[in-house]
């Protein structure tokens, strides 16, 4: 706390807080736990609105009508504080807060009838919130339990975490907003230290990441290209291809082998060739034998010296 609280604090170390709110946590006023709704939901205070007011157990809610009660030093209650001067009043009476319990349709018989929770939301669909409504409450307690409070999500420990947001000052969000930002470049030093420590470039994981479905999708377009080749490869039963198709085919298979797999042409049985693409074409549920394979690849080196 600052200095002007502390200063006063001790000056009016005897007299009441009445703005002392602790023992009214287990209840909300109406348009607060709306607004509260609204934050949590991410929804219009439209939509939140129609979703309440279609919404029969919610409308059926008891509520709670809060009032301050005044008791003196003798234990009577009902004090005004018209009885007292002001500074006469802080000194000798106590103030408490006091919620007396209304059925949904405890106005019903009035003129005009009135639903105090189906009003709050039919004026909050107009956006026209009567004054007399900060008077009322729900029940934390009562609004966990309903349907369709349970049914998004919303249960005790994000309820309290949503009130403690909408009731916390400037200086509190102030305050998180920089540890946060102060986290995070702590973060990226502590990584740049290490990478340095380690002669790493800090960005080498989002590079490899990069680099990785790059390669992944090279690979890919290889496999099907092989593939294509495979099923136009010389057979001992297929018809002889032409010179100028099976000169083509070769380059290609020669760009992609060498080039883009980096493989040694000139061994065309080896495993680092032969065998890898006999393993690939086999993936994908297809035979092509080493013969085949080795004289495509015999071909390819021939066309690319």
């Amino acid at each position: 706390m600052g200095i002007i609280y502390e200063t006063t604090r001790k000056m009016h170390a005897k007299e009441v807080d009445f703005w002392n709110m602790e023992e009214t946590f287990e209840y909300i006023q109406f348009y607060e736990f709306f607004e509260l709704l609204i934050l949590y939901s991410d929804d219009s205070k439209e939509m939140v609105a129609n979703y309440l007011i279609n919404k029969d157990e919610f409308l059926k809610l008891d509520f709670y009508v809060h009032n301050y009660v005044y008791v003196n030093n003798t234990g009577s209650d009902d004090v005004r504080p018209d009885d007292a001067s002001y500074h006469n009043f802080l000194k000798t009476l106590d103030m408490k807060h006091e919620f007396y319990h209304h059925n949904y349709n405890a106005y019903e018989n009035d003129d005009p009838e009135l639903y105090p929770t189906e009003q709050f939301l039919t004026d909050a669909l107009e956006e026209h919130i009567a004054d007399d409504i900060d008077d009322k409450f729900w029940k934390v307690e009562d609004i966990l339990k309903l349907g369709c409070i349970i049914d998004i999500g919303l249960d005790a420990t994000i309820f309290d975490e949503h009130r403690e947001a909408m009731n916390s000052d400037a200086s509190t969000t102030l305050k998180y907003i920089r540890e946060r930002k102060e986290l995070k470049e702590r973060l990226i030093a502590e990584q740049v230290r290490n990478s340095k420590m380690q002669k790493i470039d800090p960005n080498i994981y989002d590079i490899t990441v990069e680099q990785l479905v790059k390669k992944e999708k090279e690979i890919k377009g290889l496999l099907n290209k092989i593939e294509h080749l495979e099923q136009n490869a010389i057979a001992d039963n297929d018809k002889t291809m032409h010179p100028r198709t099976a000169n083509t085919v070769s380059k290609i298979i020669a760009a992609l082998a060498s080039e883009l797999l980096n493989m040694d042409l000139t061994q065309p049985f080896a495993n680092d060739s032969n065998g890898k693409i006999m393993a690939a074409i086999e993936k994908q549920g297809n035979t092509v034998s080493k013969d085949v394979i080795a004289h495509w690849l015999k071909l390819a080196h021939e066309n690319s010296i």
